[in-house]
């Protein structure tokens, strides 16, 4: 019958289809095409049904809202007249694509909801048809289309329906990199592996030539079995059988990225560095900085104190025309020892994903899918104050501006542009933190 995995495997929708409903399935929406409906001039014309997809697995759930979002107008009665309880401008006006936008949402909600999607399909089709048959009585929507389906042309193995429900369609297009790559895949790289495995990135590499042993277990995402930890894989072979349930693009490379190799991240649209400190660290950023390459270096500084651990994490952003900031006050540090701060091999699973967390959303706002105010280049967080300080952006620009004055910078649009900014980052570190080699987390 239908092309679509989705289809076949779901009653309602595959009996939509054999009824002659001209189906779509567009990011994660059901697009019923070609339903005739009267304008605002008693014109026939056609428009199209349009609702998240609720799906269990492969196969279509029971609707979760009752609400039917239409493109294309808004469906009038016969003499152009309002059709009465129809239309509701409270409801949200959903949006699958920038030519599949709701011109109108419909609330009807039946005693018990509907039962699916069929259901839900042809009792607002008869609602909306109606007054188009008795303009024209030739008119129906039943054109036997072949489907259309996208649920097997994107990264993900099954319809991306959480982004079509939360509607942020549209922004969540901003992050479909070509390529993304992390080089480092210990606890801050597996956690950065996490969050982008579920962004709309055409490939995402994976850089590291550890293999993946049971302490990496106890600050990663998800849990390794005893087999897992017992193949002797290497990071990157074990994260992408990992994440290849839920994606394609998952590109492994099972070495370190070194001066002989730093050229294959040069063509990459962001890169996230969570690895060793070493030479090999400075040949990756100069190249990433000296190419206009946008980029997140990472680091966590941890250690056991007498009241317990502190310590803090450091999310350093580069991007074009904003990276002098790295060299000229030497945040990222190239050589065991040069920043003890962020020199230690202690290492917490939740303070990885912190850290990656912190650096992901830094990501999310530089692509404008998060809102921006502040365009901040280093963040720090300290553990055991849990102040949050942000440096190099809006802030210290206006402070620079006025003198390098250490009052808190006032932005235009009220109290929500108020941030506060603290221009030096805590000491909390001390001489008793190791003086080791890790500066990322590769190990």
């Amino acid at each position: 019958m239908s092309g679509s995995r989705l289809v076949r495997n779901s009653p309602d929708l595959a009996r939509l289809v054999q009824d002659g409903f001209a189906v779509r399935i567009v990011n994660g929406f059901l697009v019923v095409d070609d339903i005739p409906y009267v304008d605002d001039a008693a014109q026939v014309q056609w428009g199209s049904f349009l609702c998240p997809l609720d799906l269990s697995g492969t196969t279509a759930a029971r609707p979760t809202t009752h609400v039917m979002c239409f493109v294309g107008g808004v469906p009038r009665e016969k003499n152009g007249q309002p059709i009465r309880h129809l239309v509701n401008d409270s409801v949200e006006k959903w949006s699958a694509s920038a030519d599949l936008t709701a011109a109108c949402g419909f609330s009807q909600k039946p005693e018990g909801g509907y039962g699916d999607f069929y259901e839900k399909v042809t009792y607002y089709t008869a609602m909306v048809i109606g007054p188009a048959q008795a303009v024209d009585p030739s008119v129906n929507p039943y054109t036997y289309k072949p489907i259309e389906t996208d649920e097997d042309d994107g990264v993900f193995l099954y319809v991306d329906t959480f982004t079509s429900r939360a509607g942020i369609t549209a922004l969540n297009g901003h992050l479909a990199l070509e390529k993304v790559a992390i080089v480092g895949l210990g606890g801050t790289g597996a956690h950065l592996l996490d969050a982008l495995a579920k962004t709309p990135a055409l490939t995402v590499h994976l850089y590291d030539a550890d293999f993946y042993r049971t302490h990496n277990a106890f600050r990663a995402p998800g849990a390794a079995s005893l087999r897992d930890l017992e193949a002797g894989l290497t990071k990157v072979e074990y994260y992408t059988r990992k994440y290849s349930v839920m994606r394609r693009g998952i590109v492994p490379h099972p070495v370190n990225v070194t001066a002989d190799n730093v050229g294959e991240l040069l063509d990459a649209g962001f890169v996230f560095l969570a690895m060793d400190t070493g030479p090999d660290k400075r040949v990756v950023i100069d190249a990433l900085t000296q190419h206009g390459i946008p980029f997140i270096d990472t680091g966590v500084g941890l250690s056991n104190d007498a009241n317990g651990i502190a310590g803090q994490i450091r999310i350093t952003t580069s991007t074009p025309g904003c990276s002098d900031h790295i060299a000229q006050d030497e945040l990222i540090s190239y050589f065991a020892g040069d920043d003890a701060e962020y020199d230690t091999n202690l290492q917490v699973d939740e303070i990885n994903a912190l850290t990656a967390n912190l650096a992901i959303i830094r990501y999310k706002k530089f692509l404008k899918f998060y809102a921006d105010i502040e365009h901040e280049h280093h963040t720090v967080f300290v553990v055991n104050s849990g102040d949050l300080h942000h440096r190099y952006g809006v802030s210290d620009l206006a402070r620079h501006e006025d003198g390098d004055q250490p009052e808190v910078a006032e932005h235009d649009g009220g109290p929500e542009g108020l941030i506060d900014h603290v221009n030096p980052v805590e000491a909390i570190q001390d001489e008793r933190v190791a003086d080791t080699d890790v500066d990322g987390d590769a190990a």
